[in-house]
């Protein structure tokens, strides 16, 4: 059966879905009132020699020297509760398809933002992985000074869209359950060659039933917005972001670029559009199948108007947005500015159901 969001990539051309999910800040604050021996757990960081693209380096070298903030300087941001928002997003998907005693790679684990997620659902192992090498040392100190984790971590930095894992993960065989890759993944859309190496390492590494999930833009929301806009004028934003592309008289299905700005986050950051349908094809080469790709607002929604989802596996995500200040004491939920902005993304999930193999011929 044909995919019917999927445009034939010699046309080079994007279709869209209506989403019809938005909800308003005011409405989501009211529903949510209403064989090889492992590395020991004191293994070091292992660094790796950075071997980068241009646009891969300048991304590194972003993050490298970001500052890393404490708990009271976040809460002072004015996208407070936008990460909070994205954060429980992560929550939520990560609690859905992670089981007790599952093992972990995270290609792109940054700081180490989400290491209480994974500790929350009881995993038993988690490599880390990430392009900026400081990152990956504050992952790793980060770690190390958690309480009890419960799971054994080691973290490694290295271009996962550039290389093949095995130049750098110990054991080169190592097979997890879940293969992560939050707000990063886009990143790798820079080139055809890039997303295969990317969905190469993953199923590699992914065990057979294993699942694939993870957070990007919404290329068609994005592409959407760019057509929207009158004559040649070619960026949009608000009080907290700034979107500017290139051009719009060509939309190709690799490289795509386009220049995110989020206040307190990211300054003028190149990133491409994931061209869905062809992710979905590639992915199938490489023996995933697609379980869903969900924007973020309706997975919001869904997660919490449906009772099988809000109370999976013995957690409420409805009250977790007030744990995780989604929803403040004074019921205080994201800025219209802020809610747009978490609009931009969209959650999906792919379960590898076969091995692949270098010799099939490519669906491209």
């Amino acid at each position: 059966m044909s995919d019917p969001n999927y445009t034939n990539t010699k046309k080079r051309r994007y279709q869209y879905e209506p989403d019809g999910t938005d909800q308003s800040p005011h409405k989501l604050k009211a529903l949510s009132t209403n064989n090889q021996q492992q590395p020991t757990l004191e293994e070091q960081t292992i660094v790796d020699k950075p071997s980068y693209s241009k646009i891969a380096k300048q991304v590194a070298d972003h993050y490298n020297t970001r500052p890393q903030f404490g708990i009271e300087k976040r809460q002072e941001s004015t996208i407070f509760h936008l990460r909070a928002f994205n954060n429980w997003i992560k929550s939520v998907l990560i609690g859905r398809h992670t089981d007790r005693n599952d093992k972990v790679l995270d290609m792109g684990c940054g700081k180490g933002g989400d290491l209480r997620k994974w500790q929350k659902v009881n995993i038993r192992e988690l490599v880390g992985m990430d392009i900026a090498q400081v990152s990956v040392e504050q992952a790793q100190d980060r770690y190390e000074k958690m309480r009890n984790p419960g799971f054994k971590a080691r973290f490694y930095s290295q271009d996962c869209y550039g290389r093949p894992l095995t130049d750098t993960i110990q054991p080169k065989d190592y097979k997890a359950n879940i293969v992560s890759l939050q707000f990063c993944m886009h990143y790798a859309f820079e080139t055809e060659v890039k997303v295969r190496q990317m969905l190469q390492n993953v199923s590699n590494h992914l065990e057979i039933g294993g699942r694939f999930v993870g957070t990007i833009p919404d290329c068609y929301w994005m592409v959407k917005k760019l057509r929207s806009l009158k004559g040649d004028q070619l960026e949009w934003s608000n009080s907290v972001y700034k979107v500017r592309f290139e051009q719009k008289s060509k939309y190709p299905v690799f490289g795509h670029k386009y220049w995110f700005t989020l206040k307190d986050a990211l300054d003028d950051c190149p990133e491409y559009l994931v061209h869905f349908p062809t992710f979905i094809k590639l992915a199938r080469e490489y023996g995933m199948e697609l379980l869903y790709r969900t924007p973020s607002h309706q997975y919001y929604m869904e997660t919490i108007s449906t009772p099988q989802l809000n109370n999976l596996k013995g957690q409420n995500y409805r009250n977790l947005l007030f744990r995780m200040n989604v929803i403040d004491e004074m019921g205080r939920g994201p800025s219209p500015d802020e809610w747009e902005v978490t609009g931009l993304y969209l959650a999906f999930a792919f379960k590898k159901v076969r091995h692949w193999s270098s010799s099939e011929p490519s669906s491209l």
